[in-house]
């Protein structure tokens, strides 16, 4: 005589059916086992989108910041070209020396 194997059914699984069967019951820390895993994947799945939304955030800011550097650079090579200088210091009452610099030599013996 054939056995007749019982399916068990996705609706008896939500119904609590499949749990009421004393044969079934060694299966229950499987499906802990498959609940945690999924909300561990759930929650690894947030936590790398939250990753990403904060590594294209850093760029952009990263991206500004060197924007901001090669602005400030142009900036202060302008302001170090002689001719800008001697334009600042003139309202100084001061003034750009004809005489050339000279080495002063002295021996000691």
């Amino acid at each position: 005589m054939k056995r007749k194997k019982k399916k068990t059914s996705f609706l008896s699984l939500l119904k609590g059916d499949f749990f009421s069967k004393q044969q079934n019951v060694k299966y229950v820390p499987f499906l802990f086992l498959i609940v945690m895993l999924l909300l561990i994947n759930i929650r690894v799945s947030f936590y790398a989108e939250k990753l990403l939304k904060r590594s294209i955030k850093l760029e952009y800011e990263v991206a500004d910041l060197r924007l901001t550097y090669i602005t400030t650079k142009s900036q202060l090579m302008q302001v170090y070209k002689r001719s800008t200088i001697e334009n600042m210091v003139v309202k100084q009452g001061l003034s750009t020396s004809l005489i050339p610099p000279y080495i002063i030599d002295i021996d000691e013996e």
